[in-house]
């Protein structure tokens, strides 16, 4: 059987929740899936450390392993302990030279860059924010001493990064979507009026998540309803500017987990519909992903990211950040109820491209191509 190693620099918990937790878990799976035996290496400094040493011992007695893939996290690596204290400062990236000393192969999932925004750290002390930049930047050295691939949601992100050398190494990555067997009728056409367009956002509100257009589009378009699942924390704070725009049309859930598969199961469109920004102009949403799983055509934001993504493989639609242009689209899909049809079509076929396996498929190709 062929053996691999997949690193992650925190604990990965069992149940956890959101991208960091989840994602893991699925590329994990994946890799099993197309045939690997896979060395786990994940939680707090010192079982990392503790790990490590039962690698090391399974190598010295002649385990071979095909290459290892690691994922960041949104912090520093010397910071992820619950402390953010460096006290094991040399365990990571003295074992990942350790590695490349033997040939393994390494490459790692590069997840988020906010640290390069001015907004990052407003709420820390003014050391704590020095201290924290300088440790990510003494990642992204080590990262371009020791990787050999350099895995990265979007392109983007390497305008704000700045290292020829990662950018030259740099493979797109970006999440999956679940094999799902799906009962939808793409060729059924409906009566809106007795079964109205049913729009699902999942995801964060507030902060870099301005979704106010979605929300004041779908209150003035009639058969067309909205359940907009958020945590209940961010709802408290963010309410008060979207309660004028609420009706009976509009239904605000706090669920995730397996608790959103009713949801999934009754929406026709998937909305990504964001206010442009540095920051989400580049972000690739998990929940994207779920939606392909699901077979659910999306609605997204142009020049951005994901946009960029629906407008090349057709599972959606792409338009302005405006309410005329949410609106507009909405009662044109109300007028031509096909088009949920054609693009659910098109959702199938681009969701076999894009499932986990396929993406732990690609690591598997271009780390294999380093031994070469």
């Amino acid at each position: 059987m062929k053996r691999c190693i997949f690193y992650l620099p925190y604990k990965l918990e069992e149940h956890g929740k959101g991208a960091r937790m989840m994602r893991p878990r699925k590329m994990i799976q994946a890799f099993r899936e197309i045939g690997y035996d896979v060395f786990v290496i994940e939680g707090y400094s010192r079982a990392r450390k503790r790990q490590i040493r039962q690698l090391k011992k399974c190598i010295r007695h002649g385990f071979q392993y095909e290459f290892m893939y690691a994922e960041s996290s949104t912090m520093p690596i010397l910071l992820t302990d619950p402390h953010h204290l460096p006290l094991h400062p040399f365990v990571d990236f003295g074992f990942f030279r350790w590695m490349k000393k033997r040939g393994i192969p390494i490459g790692l999932f590069y997840c988020d860059i906010y640290w390069k925004f001015d907004s990052y750290g407003e709420a820390l002390p003014g050391w704590k924010r020095f201290f924290s930049l300088k440790c990510y930047v003494y990642d992204i050295r080590q990262y371009v001493k020791l990787l050999d691939r350099f895995y990265i949601p979007s392109g983007k992100l390497l305008d704000y990064l700045a290292s020829e050398a990662l950018s030259e190494r740099s493979v797109l990555l970006p999440p999956g979507a679940e094999e799902l067997r799906i009962r939808r009728d793409a060729s059924r056409i409906r009566d809106f009026s007795v079964n109205p367009l049913h729009v699902f956002y999942v995801g964060g509100i507030g902060a870099h998540y301005q979704i106010e257009a979605l929300i004041r589009a779908v209150s003035r378009t009639e058969n067309c309803v909205l359940t907009l699942c958020c945590r209940e924390h961010e709802w408290q704070k963010e309410k008060i500017r979207f309660e004028k725009f609420l009706n009976e049309r509009i239904q605000i859930v706090h669920r995730n987990g397996d608790e959103l598969e009713p949801y999934y199961d009754n929406a026709d469109i998937g909305a990504l519909i964001f206010e442009n920004g540095a920051y989400m102009n580049m972000a690739m949403p998990y929940k994207a992903f779920e939606y392909l799983g699901h077979e659910i055509p999306v609605i997204a934001t142009k020049d951005t990211a994901i946009g960029h993504f629906t407008e090349q493989n057709g599972t959606g639609w792409v338009i302005p950040y405006h309410e005329d242009a949410v609106c507009s689209l909405l009662n044109k899909i109300l007028h031509r109820p096909e088009m949920l049809g054609e693009k659910q079509k098109t959702c199938i076929e681009t969701k076999k491209q894009n499932l986990w396996k396929c993406r732990a498929g690609m690591v598997e190709k271009t780390l294999s191509q380093m031994k070469e």
